[in-house]
């Protein structure tokens, strides 16, 4: 009997031995995956921060170079139109500011960062940057194609000059050109701003060291929002379910904007009028 119970013992030693290994092999994984893994989510946090200021920073530098541009041409029809001779050609032209592109991180949009919002945020955001960026590219090909065409109607009227009518067709194409300007700059960039500012604001809560309890209380599954997974995964594939969460940052957004916005306006003037 003792001899039996020596061979079950000695069987399930050698059969649990490896099983066990097993297991702490699968849990040791395990650990190593998920502190890899919130590694990896707080580096992408520390990215878009880094991102999404300098990102701001390029915005309000070509809306402000946008905004001045549009002021130029705004004066430089004023005075074609405050010529009133009949022999006068209007030949002055400005040229489009030097602008810079506006930075994204490419990588962005593939950041696993566990969260449906800032997630669809950025995906938005790198969109919008890359839009904005051939936009303002393509106002400058647009411009030079407006001094282009007051050039050629002055070629045109050489045998037969009318500077009357040459100088209001320039006049006409001058302000039609500021005032897509200022459309631009009133809706699209002012939209990509509130975007970032959104993605900037819950981004620095979601770093901060109660941050994943702020996600969870918005996002996570609990009985408040979502009872079940599957119903937090069809709520996070509507994009309007956004909506909720940029009415729980609404009063930090438009704060921040507000500073931002008095900062821009003193840099402008800090521009304008240098100091001798």
């Amino acid at each position: 009997m003792e001899e039996f119970l020596n061979k079950w013992q000695s069987l399930i030693g050698s059969a649990l031995g490896p099983f066990l290994a097993v297991i702490l092999s699968a849990i040791g994984f395990w650990i190593k995956s998920a502190l890899e893994g919130k590694r990896e989510r707080k580096e992408s946090l520390r990215r878009i921060e880094i991102s999404m200021a300098r990102s701001l920073n390029d915005v309000f530098t070509v809306r402000e170079q946008l905004k001045w541009f549009s002021g130029r041409i705004k004066e430089m029809a004023n005075e074609a139109r405050g010529i009133n001779d009949d022999k006068t050609f209007f030949l002055n032209r400005i040229n489009f500011p030097t602008t810079r592109g506006v930075y994204h991180d490419i990588e962005m949009p593939n950041f696993k960062i566990k969260s449906y919002y800032l997630h669809n945020k950025c995906m938005w955001v790198e969109a919008g940057i890359k839009e904005m960026n051939e936009t303002v590219s393509n106002l400058k090909n647009d411009f030079e194609d407006v001094i282009r065409q007051n050039e050629v109607l002055i070629a045109v009227m050489r045998n037969n000059p009318n500077p009357r009518v040459q100088r209001e067709a320039y006049v006409r194409n001058l302000e039609t050109f500021a005032k897509a300007i200022d459309e631009y700059v009133s809706k699209s960039i002012r939209q990509a701003i509130q975007i970032m500012t959104q993605v900037k604001i819950y981004n620095e809560k979601l770093r901060k060291k109660h941050g994943y309890w702020f996600w969870w209380k918005l996002e996570g599954t609990k009985f408040k929002y979502f009872r079940t997974k599957a119903q937090q995964k069809e709520f996070s594939r509507n994009l309007d379910s956004l909506d909720r969460i940029d009415k729980r940052i609404q009063k930090e957004v438009e704060s921040m904007t507000t500073k931002a916005e008095a900062r821009a306006v003193q840099l402008s003037q800090t521009r304008e009028n240098p100091v001798s």
